[in-house]
């Protein structure tokens, strides 16, 4: 699904991500973790081009994206992306939150949109909330709806930055939930937490990055259970 090859990125002087390679697969639930500052995030947003890399390639669905011919907003439109922020339109209703892209990018009428829309929210059980305002939401719920408005654009791939840093404790479980509803559902996901818990229930590969580079991948038992990167022990030594 995506093949990144020999991506850079830097920031002046400072190298963020430093000739990374790696693929995500087709249903592969990818958990990207990683110290602060490491450049999981900007791992994340360099997939679907919220960050320009500074050298390499990446392909996503057999299109190489970071070809300057790429439409970008086309590649967009297949790549749900959940920011730790929420990034809700403050201005619009719930219910027009999530409809607003599918029907300015012509890929539902607004019927259909709307109807979709409020299957999704009576998915998360918030149908009482279509006609309010984000500013009448908790964190929680607020970042349910960001993840069901990704979904309402029928994605191949769902990226989450961070869905929960922003949450207060009680509110996480809840968006762990859904998030682990749309796994079990087989998207596609890469995800990039700081739930260590999280990511050896739901992640069926989990990637370590470590100032700019990816020090270990494996499966959650191998990484959590077995690491054999230095870093990787000392991380996990302090989180778990």
């Amino acid at each position: 699904m995506i093949e990144i090859s020999g991506l850079t990125k830097r920031y002046g002087d400072h190298v963020v991500l430093n000739n990374v390679s790696e693929h995500i697969r087709p249903g592969e639930k990818v958990a990207v973790i990683g110290p602060s500052g490491s450049g999981k995030s900007t791992l994340l947003r360099c997939l679907n081009l919220l960050e320009t890399p500074d050298g390499g390639k990446i392909t996503f669905d057999g299109t190489e994206i970071t070809d300057p011919r790429c439409d970008v907003n086309e590649v967009r439109r297949h790549m749900g992306m959940v920011f730790q922020h929420f990034n809700l339109f403050n201005n619009l209703t719930i219910l027009r939150n999530i409809t607003l892209a599918p029907v300015k990018l012509k890929i539902k009428s607004e019927e259909d949109a709307k109807k979709d829309a409020l299957a999704l929210l009576a998915r998360i059980g918030l149908s009482d909330k279509a006609d309010t305002y984000p500013a009448m939401l908790s964190g929680g719920q607020k970042q349910r709806v960001a993840i069901v408005r990704a979904l309402a654009m029928n994605p191949k791939v769902m990226l989450f930055d961070e869905p929960t840093s922003a949450l207060d404790p009680e509110m996480v479980g809840e968006v762990l939930d859904l998030i682990r509803e749309v796994a079990r559902e087989g998207m596609t996901m890469v995800i990039v937490t700081h739930e260590m818990g999280f990511a050896r229930e739901v992640a069926s590969r989990v990637v370590f990055v470590d100032e700019g580079n990816i020090k270990e991948t494996g499966s959650p038992r191998d990484v959590f259970d077995s690491p054999q990167d230095a870093r990787l022990r000392e991380f996990l030594s302090k989180v778990i």
